[in-house]
């Protein structure tokens, strides 16, 4: 008998996860960002023995408490209600997002979305363009990648002495962040962040012809509530927005790795 596993969120990325995986679980995806009391007691009477939750966490409109046929939770980015729901049961909880595989798999696919995204948008070629990346990890190291590839000057700007000299020895121009603000007087350049902190000052975005945002909440600007930089783009989800196919069978990757992981930690249990 298959096990039952629910999906829930409303991303386009999660329709072909769930037909991805629907041949080796009894699925039902449920397509919400609200916990409430019709989606608790949809999920109770189903009694499913997996449970995935969406990338962004649910906002929550009542408490939320998992039905004791849960066992196993996968779990995208939390809250507290949901840390907290963890904390209280005795279940195999497995965060997707940190898939290491599923982190550069999808860095990819950043990558490529942004080329994308800046060919809609700017209606223009990135060939002898110049973009300076802040943050060099995973989606960093594919876009450097992926721009200089199309012929772009590329620059990175991080903190970290090993990062930078990591970024010059493959051939990139490298600059401190701190330094990075002095350095821009033409408007010339695209700035692309991939620092998921507040370090930019609203009126600094000006120092850039665009500045594109990749970077999950808060982003990079100090204040988002007034005088948004007409120049700021909030370029996230680029995966979900141009390949939700590819992106949703990456994460059915991840989830059927880690539930075939489980069944063979179970076999070697019994074995022993």
């Amino acid at each position: 008998m298959k096990k039952k596993c629910i999906i829930i969120g409303t991303d386009l990325r999660l329709s072909y996860f769930h037909t991805a995986i629907s041949s080796d679980l009894e699925t039902k995806l449920i397509a919400t960002m609200t916990w409430d009391e019709e989606l608790k007691e949809a999920v109770e009477q189903f009694e499913p023995q997996i449970l995935f939750l969406p990338i962004q966490p649910l906002q929550m409109e009542c408490p939320f408490i998992l039905p004791e046929s849960c066992k196993v939770l996968f779990v995208g980015k939390q809250n507290e209600e949901i840390e907290k729901e963890i904390e209280r049961r005795n279940m195999h909880v497995f965060a997707y997002l940190e898939d290491e595989q599923y982190i550069w798999d999808n860095a990819n696919l950043t990558a490529e979305g942004f080329i994308n995204y800046f060919y809609t948008e700017e209606k223009q070629a990135i060939y002898n363009k110049q973009f300076i990346i802040t943050g060099y990890g995973r989606v960093g190291k594919r876009l450097a990648h992926a721009l200089h590839h199309l012929g772009a000057k590329v620059v990175i700007s991080v903190r970290s002495e090993h990062q930078l000299f990591e970024a010059k020895s493959y051939g990139y121009d490298i600059e401190t962040l701190e330094n990075v603000l002095d350095k821009q007087k033409n408007q010339s350049a695209y700035l692309i962040n991939t620092i998921p902190s507040k370090w930019l000052e609203n009126k600094q975005a000006d120092l850039f012809k665009q500045v594109f945002d990749l970077a999950s909440n808060p982003g990079c600007l100090l204040d988002t509530k007034d005088n948004i930089p007409s120049n700021y783009a909030l370029a996230t989800s680029l995966p979900g927005m141009y390949f939700p196919q590819d992106a949703g069978l990456l994460i059915a990757q991840a989830v059927q790795k880690h539930l075939s992981f489980l069944e063979e930690e179970k076999t070697s249990v019994k074995r022993s």
